[in-house]
């Protein structure tokens, strides 16, 4: 039976006073206060791609960055197989908002997973701290791929974090995210190459997310859980731990063709 990748998605306000998150699947960008998105799939040989993206709310226009800002994913994954280019997307953003002084400095975060060829292999580019996860289907665990770009990540990489002390939050701050300046830079990260069997899983998340719940307590997704079950289940937890900021996940599962059609 030939291998599929089924995608949905969940975008939720929580009880921010607005929506600042946005996603991209099947081809279209979603900014909702509340909504699970329609189940969908493609073809492993065929190209594809999802993000997140996160409006940094001390920014003007944060929700207007991260739409503008997967406008220009989807642009570019639309007439390319080839991984995004991240300095691309932040001229994207400069023609789109910068010159305009009410959003001008509109600032936003990415997560993105793009699928081109051979089958089982996908590209993984983030930027700032939404992040992406691997549930893997043998050990049946969720791990992240990809590191925060903060001051306090980078005093991890470097081995300079100290065990059990308390940072303040200022260590949170980011150190690369897109933002509406033509004088703003971004680095030109590698994507990084992720090799899927079938039932294994990505999660592309915002910080709403993480922030309130570290991976080893999500649930498993099991081969014969729907997709939007274990979105709902997530949604369901996030309410009872009375989670305040916008939180948006997109799910990716490597699977055999008909197995989930009917949901």
């Amino acid at each position: 039976m030939p291998l599929v990748y089924e995608m949905q998605a969940l975008t939720w306000r929580a009880r921010s006073a607005r929506q600042q998150d946005a996603i991209l699947i099947n081809g279209k960008v979603i900014q909702h206060d509340g909504l699970i998105s329609r189940h969908c799939h493609a073809a492993a040989s065929a190209p594809w791609c999802v993000a997140v993206a996160d409006g940094v709310s001390s920014s003007p226009g944060a929700e207007q960055a991260a739409q503008q800002l997967l406008d220009g994913v989807w642009q570019q994954a639309s007439h390319s197989a080839q991984s995004i280019s991240f300095q691309a997307l932040q001229q994207h953003l400069n023609r789109s908002l910068a010159n305009n002084e009410k959003y001008y400095g509109a600032s936003t975060t990415l997560a993105l997973v793009s699928h081109s060829s051979p089958q089982n292999f996908v590209n993984i580019q983030h930027l700032g701290d939404s992040r992406v996860y691997l549930f893997c289907s043998h050990s049946q665990q969720w791990r992240c791929l990809t590191h925060d770009h903060n001051y306090l990540e980078q005093l991890r990489l470097n081995g300079e974090l100290q065990a059990g002390e308390q940072y303040a939050t200022i260590y949170n701050a980011l150190l690369y995210y897109f933002c509406a300046d033509p004088l703003h830079e971004v680095p030109e990260l590698a994507a990084q190459e992720e090799y899927l069997t079938p039932d294994d899983a990505l999660l592309l998340c915002t910080d709403g997310l993480h922030d309130v719940m570290e991976c080893h307590e999500w649930p498993a997704l099991q081969a014969d859980m729907a997709l939007k079950e274990w979105l709902k289940m997530m949604k369901q937890m996030l309410e009872e731990r009375k989670a305040y900021d916008n939180a948006s996940m997109v799910l990716v599962r490597l699977t055999e063709g008909e197995k989930h059609d009917a949901e």
